[in-house]
């Protein structure tokens, strides 16, 4: 369990108790203890209780519960709110906009338990009864509900790889002398799945005899930890023919002919075609672009030489700026970006004006402190709702590199959420278009764009576009990728890191950049420091 996992559980848990009207002391503490936990580095998960009471915000009563989570993956706290908490009305505490003092009132005065029931009340016009709740605010919920109902069943690929790694370790533990291999969407590495799907030599019927205890029966599929698991049989000698195709898309499964091979290479070598990766497969269609494909053409995690978009103990991150440096520079890269929130992102603990001097000093000390390793000056300023940047000009011309992102304001149609876009891009100090649909996966909608508007103006004022390494956003999708680069626009593959180890997100985002095919010569931070620089100045 990741910190930011604890953090969640934590912040759920202080919601219930919120619902349930407890004592303010006892929210409040686990609601510091939430903003405490998902800033802090260093794995929590593997500490005992002393080492994590020695950390500054994390009491005793916390310290015992993360270790309780280590254990039994919950705490009995948890268990016993969530015993006398409808389901339907914790599916409810996932709808944005509504905090769990007006989910306890739809509950207590509606006697509303769930999303089908509020959905009904909505549509009966019922919740306008309440006080808070208006027709506007109606329309919101309901449209969430819909998408809820849409994501249901489904994870982000990060979660789907952490579970699916620890079931094959298992697997193979018991099973020594079979084959187990993901297939699949997640073999793909599509951005959300639906359902962890292993091909094996075994029949599932003894898998579930011999690990029954790990597997639980919903309805007629098994899941683990929460997630349907699909057991695919294959023979020995049939194992890749059969592992090629359940990979799919079926589009590029009808391209090769089948043969009986000891390898999925072997399978393309037989078909007189050069090896494709799973996760280029959904980009091609025709067998000329299976035969044109040349794996040294696209991105690779190695490639990337500098770190951009990375939040510092400036704004919400947990790490310092020389801390960050030294990090990276230990990994392997060139340089980094440090683009804390802007003033606007209040809750973020944005950079004040006031504090500017005092920020850009500290990017220059760092600067001053690390050899052989370079660290730029920048902000993720925040797009307002008339499409403007949230500093001056005179502030904004201080910084190397300037993210323009949306936070806030997420609900708009199709052409005022376009133009709003389009004033930023237009702001002559805009760099990169930072997490250019603001969505969230399985949690919130991206808002609507016109994309080939957005191109042109990236395009004609020299604007990057941001891929949003975070596999909670991966944002911009994989599928708009090859009709940016068709435009001329250079994608940015950013972490989105809020403390050091985050940088590891920017697996995920070569990931889709690959499902994109982007192209090496389109991604900009696969510049050394030099060419950086270089495209720093032309894009000024």
């Amino acid at each position: 369990m990741t910190n930011k996992e604890i953090a969640k559980v934590f912040d759920f848990y202080s919601k219930l108790l919120i619902l349930h009207e407890a004592n303010s002391f006892k929210v409040r503490s686990y609601q510091n203890s939430y903003n405490t936990i998902r800033q802090i580095s260093d794995d929590l998960i593997d500490m005992n209780v002393p080492e994590l009471m020695a950390i500054p915000g994390i009491g005793k009563s916390i310290a015992a519960r993360i270790v309780e989570l280590k254990e039994k993956n919950t705490f009995e706290d948890l268990n016993d709110i969530l015993d006398i908490t409808p389901k339907g009305i914790v599916e409810m505490m996932k709808i944005k906009g509504i905090g769990p003092k007006k989910i306890r009132l739809i509950w207590k005065e509606l006697g509303v338990e769930s999303l089908g029931e509020l959905e009904y009340a909505i549509n009966e016009n019922r919740l306008t009864l309440l006080k808070g709740f208006g027709k506007k605010t109606q329309e919101n919920i309901l449209a969430q509900i819909e998408f809820l109902n849409s994501v249901k069943g489904f994870l982000v690929i990060d979660k789907a790889e952490r579970i699916s790694e620890e079931l094959l370790k298992k697997l193979r533990a018991v099973f020594t002398d079979e084959k187990f291999e993901i297939t699949g969407d997640l073999r793909r590495s599509m951005p959300i799945i639906s359902r962890i799907e292993i091909l094996t030599t075994i029949e599932k019927e003894k898998i579930f005899l011999e690990l029954s205890n790990i597997f639980d029966l919903e309805g007629n599929k098994h899941t683990y930890k929460g997630v349907e698991i699909l057991f695919l049989f294959a023979l020995e000698c049939d194992f890749f023919n059969v592992l090629f195709k359940k990979t799919g898309p079926e589009y590029f499964v009808d391209l090769l002919i089948e043969k009986h091979v000891d390898s999925e290479e072997q399978l393309f070598i037989s078909n007189n075609m050069t090896y494709v990766p799973p996760v280029f497969r959904d980009a091609i269609h025709t067998k000329k672009d299976a035969e044109e494909f040349y794996l040294n053409d696209f991105v690779e995690v190695q490639d990337i030489r500098g770190v951009i978009h990375n939040h510092t103990i400036w704004s919400d991150g947990a790490n310092s700026i020389l801390e960050m440096a030294n990090y990276y520079k230990d990994k392997g890269y060139e340089y980094m970006v440090v683009t804390d929130h802007s003033k606007s992102a209040f809750y973020a603990n944005g950079v004040r004006i006031d504090q500017m001097d005092y920020y850009l000093d500290d990017i220059k000390n760092a600067n001053k402190s690390i050899s052989d390793f370079t660290i730029f000056s920048g902000i993720e300023s925040d797009i307002l709702i008339d499409g403007n940047l949230d500093y001056r000009e005179d502030i904004l011309v201080r910084f190397d590199l300037v993210i323009a992102s949306v936070h806030s304001v997420l609900r708009m149609d199709k052409d005022k959420a376009t133009e709003r876009l389009l004033v930023a891009i237009k702001n002559p100090y805009t760099k990169i278009l930072g997490h250019m649909t603001g969505r969230i996966l399985l949690a919130r909608e991206g808002y609507p764009l016109d994309y080939n508007r957005i191109f042109e103006a990236c395009a004609k004022h020299n604007v990057a576009i941001e891929l949003n390494a975070n596999p909670h956003r991966l944002d911009i999708d994989w599928s708009l990728i090859r009709r940016a680069q068709e435009f001329g626009i250079g994608i940015s593959i950013n972490p989105d890191a809020h403390n050091k180890t985050e940088v590891e997100y920017l697996k995920y985002g070569v990931l889709m950049a690959q499902k994109g095919k982007l192209l090496k010569s389109n991604c900009i931070n696969i510049k050394n420091v030099e060419e950086f620089k270089v495209w720093l100045e032309k894009s000024a």
